[in-house]
């Protein structure tokens, strides 16, 4: 799904760009199990940022503290957004999933076809 740089941990900061040195560690984060999270969208922002890993999967980047998006434990930074309201956005660019987003009215409820990535480090026990 992506890759972070020298950090196993879902960070979306550092994320695999264009810039690795003979002593980077490249952390590759896979597809994990598939959820679907209802959301009523309460205020015109719901809090998140998305980017996209420019092959055509939408991730979540950022969630304000205090928003939405924040009061959904099930929506987690990493979080690769499949489908919204059943509609796909596999291919679409987070610049147009973003604003997708940003056309539903107030009030309305948006279903999101999440995968989150595999959480592997945190739950071995070596």
């Amino acid at each position: 799904m992506f890759c972070t740089l020298n950090t196993y941990r879902i960070d979306m900061e550092r994320l695999l760009g264009g810039q690795i040195g003979l002593d980077d560690f490249i952390f590759a984060h896979v597809k994990g199990q598939r959820k679907a999270v209802t959301v009523v969208k309460a205020s015109p922002a719901l809090g998140l940022t998305i980017t996209d890993n420019g092959a055509g999967c939408a991730f979540i980047k950022r969630i304000k503290e205090g928003s939405i998006i924040d009061g959904v434990a099930q929506i987690c930074v990493g979080d690769h957004i499949e489908a919204i309201n059943n509609k796909s956005v596999i291919g679409v660019r987070h610049y147009d999933v973003a604003r997708m987003l940003r056309d539903f009215p107030v009030g309305e409820e948006i279903s999101f076809q999440l995968i989150e990535p595999v959480r592997g480090f945190g739950k071995q026990k070596w």
